[in-house]
């Protein structure tokens, strides 16, 4: 078990964040270090089929709230996996970085609402407002720590964006990739995906990775369908606590 005091939170959200990260090796007896957490939301990552450990949480007044996937993409073939029309799709983007008037743009899009499958966005202890404030502070860390926003171009107009990072390993981390409220029903979402695998090959990455939520089922059919295979899950767990 590893508890990480998730200051960035209370920046994000307001309170006060602790982060348990569960092993299989955990037992249900060792949960009661996170009982009563001098915190007031807590969030809770358990391996999949761990039900001992799913069912001890709920005991200790945890809430699932979503399964988060990780996925990998393995920069081969990447055309072969798709049909004509996403390939068609795919061949009509074009992506660029973003400059600082994309970006004033960019934040403006997420306060819209662009993102509302996540857990916060779906709890109703918080608000939109406090999803998107969150995601505008995550994207600015990962700037922060080298990371490069892309934005998405098809027919002229920008529809969508990625967020990504290639580390020393040549890993590619993809941390965010959206689709703009006016182009969301569209079908572009997997010509999106390819765009960042794309734009990874080309800066000379040897995979891609990223992790989905199973809320949010659109995102996970456009990432399957460009390529990516799932390689292990974590189940979510939250509570908030009375200070």
């Amino acid at each position: 078990m590893k508890i990480i005091d998730a200051i960035w939170e209370k920046r994000n959200l307001g309170v006060s964040t602790k982060e348990i990260n569960l092993d299989v090796n955990d037992t249900v007896v060792e949960l009661e270090q996170i009982r009563r957490l001098d915190c007031e939301y807590a969030v809770v990552r358990v391996p999949v089929s761990c039900i001992d450990l799913m069912f001890g949480l709920e005991r200790l007044g945890y809430n699932y709230i979503e399964t988060m996937l990780d996925v990998q993409h393995d920069h081969k073939n990447i055309d072969s996996c798709l049909d004509s029309i996403s390939k068609r799709i795919a061949d009509s983007i074009t992506y660029f970085e973003m400059d600082a008037t994309d970006l004033d743009g960019l934040w403006n899009e997420i306060s819209s609402g662009i993102f509302n499958t996540d857990r916060v966005f779906l709890d109703p202890a918080f608000t939109p407002d406090k999803s998107a404030t969150r995601y505008i502070g995550w994207i600015k860390d990962e700037l922060s720590r080298g990371g490069k926003i892309y934005k998405c171009i098809t027919k002229g107009e920008p529809f969508g964006f990625f967020v990504c990072r290639i580390d020393d390993k040549n890993v590619n981390h993809v941390y965010h990739i959206g689709m703009f409220n006016e182009t969301k029903t569209t079908g572009l979402g997997v010509g999106l995906v390819i765009a960042s695998i794309r734009q990874a090959l080309e800066a000379g990455a040897r995979i891609s990775i990223s992790n989905l939520s199973t809320n949010n089922i659109p995102a996970i059919r456009a990432n399957l369908a460009a390529g990516y295979r799932i390689t292990s899950a974590r189940y979510i767990y939250i509570k908030h606590n009375n200070k």
